[in-house]
């Protein structure tokens, strides 16, 4: 009776399209966005040179800082063309070199002015290029002075993980897409059911409760099993991302997770009184965690104290864990205050659940 159960409601659960999309393409959408930009490369940024000195000191100060990777060059545009592409956004800086600095390098004790101009609009990509030519302009002021370094940097290499930016959110996207379908759909589910008279019609016929609901519940697990599967296949096959640990480990941990949201939704199912109600109160609920427990970023980033409230949010100890295990290739049990505050959410919403949820 019960594995009946369970394939009827896997057929129900598939044939729902709405739910499908929340099981498997909305976290695969992330995945591929993410995935397509190459988040650990910087792109190239284009600096116009106008060049009014046209000396071998300029030429040579050129030829230098076209060796550099991240910067791509024009020399073709005179000051004002520079400026207006500036302006529009086709060009990232402008650097004016002033005529006779080949003699002012050798007569003046001063230092020479290289102007660079930039639109103050791109803060962050700013930063990292000022600080390149910065760091640049400084190592040619020692090879013209001759300098003599005092201190040698001695580069020494070990062989590591090969960890990027999305390594880092892939166990994030697993997350995710646990809470939205489980929270969501069985919300969803538990409306539609209370609202159609569904649930009273169940306590006519044979079908004994507790059969009723683990069904429900398997079903469930089940395919959170298999849309963590497809998340996972989905970053390592298409995008070349890494798990270095156990991965059974992190589909031990979707079962915790998936008790806990599929609690959540049985108690949002049962306080709203139609199905839309409940869409709306499960997005309440699932959407601003996705952005606190640290999906696309970590949560040290958050203001004030926080970092120390969020990390008890149900999706925050389970993401730790889960990159826990996939980054630093740790086992699951290698967590347990994370493991102690998902059963402290699997005790709360059971007793909840039980508490606020009726046939009636």
């Amino acid at each position: 009776m019960l594995f009946s159960l369970i394939v009827a409601n896997m057929k129900i659960i598939v044939r729902n399209r709405q739910a499908l999309f929340w099981a498997l393409l909305f976290p695969l959408i992330f995945v591929v966005v993410f995935g397509l930009f190459k988040l650990d490369e910087p792109g190239k940024t284009t600096i116009a040179i106008v060049d009014r000195a046209q000396d071998p000191v300029s030429k040579a100060f050129i030829s230098n800082l076209g060796s550099i990777e991240l910067l791509t060059l024009e020399q073709d545009k005179s000051e004002q063309e520079a400026r207006d592409a500036l302006k529009a956004g086709t060009i990232s800086f402008v650097l004016l070199i002033p005529r006779g600095l080949a003699e002012q390098v050798q007569n003046t004790s001063s230092p020479v002015a290289i102007t660079i101009i930039y639109d103050e609009s791109r803060m962050q990509s700013n930063q990292i290029i000022l600080g390149v030519i910065r760091q640049f302009v400084d190592q040619t002021n020692m090879a013209l002075q001759q300098a003599k370094p005092l201190i040698e940097l001695k580069p020494e290499g070990i062989q590591t993980r090969n960890v990027r930016y999305f390594d880092f959110l892939l166990p994030g996207f697993v997350g995710m897409g646990v809470m939205m379908y489980s929270l969501t759909g069985m919300a969803s589910i538990v409306a539609l059911y209370r609202q159609q008279k569904i649930f009273k019609r169940i306590l006519t016929t044979p079908l004994k409760v507790r059969s009723f609901f683990a069904a429900q519940i398997i079903a469930y697990l089940l395919l959170s099993i298999v849309q963590a599967a497809i998340i996972l296949a989905a970053g390592v096959f298409l995008f070349h991302g890494h798990v270095y640990g156990n991965i059974f480990g992190i589909f031990i941990l979707v079962i915790f997770a998936n008790t806990i949201f599929l609690n959540l939704g049985f108690i949002i199912g049962a306080l709203a009184k139609k199905v839309e109600a409940a869409n709306g109160f499960s997005n309440a609920v699932s959407i601003p965690m996705m952005f606190f427990s640290g999906t696309f970023f970590s949560t040290e980033g958050l203001p004030g104290i926080m970092p120390d409230i969020v990390k008890y949010l149900p999706l925050t100890p389970l993401i730790s864990a889960m990159r826990g295990i996939s980054v630093d290739a740790q086992h699951f049990w290698a967590y347990p205050s994370e493991l102690a505050i998902l059963a402290a959410w699997i005790v709360v919403t059971s007793v909840l659940a039980l508490k606020v949820f009726k046939f009636e």
